[in-house]
This record gives C-alpha cells, sequence and structure tokens, in this order.
C-alpha cells in the first residue's frame, strides 16, 4: 500500500494534536468527582492543556471552561454521592470558591474558568485537584 506524503504527514499530525486526550478526559472525570457534594458539571470545554516536568515526574495544566449547576444544600444532602453534611458541604462550596476565584452562588447556574493540576504515574493522568493558578 503506497501513501502520499501528504497524507502521511496528515496522520503524524492527527495522531499528535490527540496527544492531550487521556490528559483532558483524566482532569473532566477527576473534576466533576471533586465537585460533585456541591454542583453538577453541565459542560465541561478544555481551553489548553500544557505538559510540565516537575522533580517528581511529569505534570500538565488543563486550563478550561465549564458550566455547572451548584447545588443547594437541601439538594446536596438528598442526592446520593453528594455532602454528606453540612459541614461538608460548606467546606467543598469555599474549596471551589477559593480555587476557582468565584463565590459559587447555590441553586444557579454559571460558566466558571478554571485550571487543574494533573500528574502522570505509571498507571495514567491522576487528578490533582484544581489549581489557584
Amino acid at each position: 500500500m503506497k501513501i502520499s506524503l501528504s497524507a502521511a504527514a496528515a496522520l503524524l499530525c492527527l495522531a499528535g494534536c490527540n496527544s492531550y486526550k487521556p490528559v483532558t478526559s483524566a482532569a473532566e472525570n477527576g473534576f466533576r468527582r471533586d465537585i460533585k457534594a456541591v454542583g453538577e458539571v453541565l459542560d465541561f470545554r478544555e481551553i489548553d492543556t500544557k505538559k510540565i516536568e516537575v522533580a517528581g515526574g511529569p505534570e500538565a495544566i488543563v486550563r478550561f471552561e465549564s458550566e455547572i449547576k451548584w447545588l443547594t444544600l437541601e439538594e446536596a444532602l438528598s442526592s446520593g454521592g453528594a455532602a454528606r453534611d453540612t459541614q461538608e458541604y460548606l467546606l467543598k462550596m469555599e474549596y471551589a470558591s477559593s480555587r476557582l476565584g468565584k463565590k459559587p452562588k447555590a441553586g444557579s447556574s454559571a460558566l466558571i474558568k478554571g485550571a487543574i493540576l494533573m500528574a502522570k504515574t505509571d498507571t495514567g493522568w491522576i487528578y490533582e485537584g484544581l489549581s489557584a493558578d
């Protein structure tokens, strides 16, 4: 089978363009689990991903924007898998507020922008949490 140079170049570009997909997917899944106690992710969009080398190994910062429906205390306590008590709900809301730079308003939907820190391990990319950066 013969492939032209332009077709080969397109295949290489396509393979290279998808190199961040595992990082982005792991970031979105981790983010959904992280804020589950206080919010529901309605839409997640990667804006930019940068891989960096640190002493502990490779890491990545995934910048994103997402629409989130912030749960009220009553919704959070009644939904399975969300906050188990008022203190957990308030702590998670404070965490989200400090990392996202915006105070979440319970019962409303909002478009937010943020960054997620990811670490590379032998088993894949691991969610480290929301970055204050």
